[in-house]
């Protein structure tokens, strides 16, 4: 057996001391994270260990691979919202804890080691460290990026609730300021929704829009026009007195768009236009 399987089978030996010795760091130094409900102590320590079984292979093959570990560590952290920079903090530490266990090897057995090999073992060690880190970092990145665009799209579902009130007729109920990229949020989602729903008839509520400038009044004809090729009617209703005004001193059009004044009383028309269809 040579003395880099003998560094292997001390590294297995002396697994719990390790994961022992770096948990013990972890709590002098980020309280926040070793409190978290979620991510135990327990847990922490059987992903460490299972660290520790993978790199002590790095010193008899260069063929360990470290992915389905970084992955599966890296999704959870991600999904727990664990700051990134704290991860790679516990990697930096964990690197200082394993080369003193290897440097501990090394002092027992000095006699069988050279500095060739020495150098060697701190290669391995160095660069299998960084591998681990790129991993986990790209691993952890595709899990953030994939929350961010599912959140943004239920901002952008949330922006532009379509609404199915009757058979083909569906309402969009604009609440809050729209500015120029909501607006174009909620002229892809209108449009995209009205075409799954089979609408005929789509009424835009702006009564809790409390203003609107020339350049969403622009967005709002544009998703009037679009639904129309669509073969998709738009009655838009709520038009507060204030945006009246601002629509005026605009020179905003809106002879071209059924309004009514308030929801109700455009939709008994519109169901009734429909049966009549």
């Amino acid at each position: 057996m040579t003395i880099e399987h003998d560094l292997q089978e001390f590294i297995l030996r002396n697994n719990d001391p390790l994961s022992n010795e770096w948990m013990k760091l972890q709590e002098k130094k980020f309280t926040a994270y070793t409190s978290s409900t979620e991510d135990t102590s327990s847990e922490r320590l059987n992903q460490n260990r299972m660290f520790n079984q993978i790199i002590a292979g790095i010193f008899v093959s260069d063929n360990v691979n470290f992915s389905a570990w970084s992955e599966q560590v890296a999704v959870k952290r991600a999904n727990r919202d664990i700051p990134l920079h704290e991860t790679l903090e516990n990697f930096k530490n964990y690197r200082v804890v394993f080369w003193e266990w290897i440097m501990k090897f090394v002092r027992e057995n000095e006699d069988a080691i050279s500095l060739e090999v020495l150098g060697e073992w701190s290669r391995k060690v160095n660069s299998s460290f960084d591998h681990v880190i790129e991993l986990f970092t790209i691993y952890f990145q595709q899990v953030s990026d994939a929350r961010l665009q599912s959140q943004q799209q239920m901002i952008v579902e949330l922006s532009a609730p379509i609404i199915p009130v009757y058979s083909k007729i569906g309402v969009l109920p604009l609440v809050g300021e729209i500015d120029t990229y909501r607006a174009q949020m909620i002229k892809e989602s209108s449009l995209d929704k009205s075409t799954e729903l089979k609408l005929e008839h789509l009424i835009i509520d702006l009564s809790g829009v409390p203003i609107m400038d020339t350049m969403v009044a622009n967005e709002l004809f544009q998703v009037v026009r679009a639904l129309a090729l669509l073969g998709i009617q738009t009655t838009v209703t709520g038009i507060r007195p204030e945006i009246a005004q601002t629509a005026v001193q605009l020179g905003i059009d809106f002879s071209n768009i059924s309004t009514y004044a308030h929801l109700s009383q455009a939709l008994p028309v519109i169901v009734k236009e429909q049966q009549l269809s």
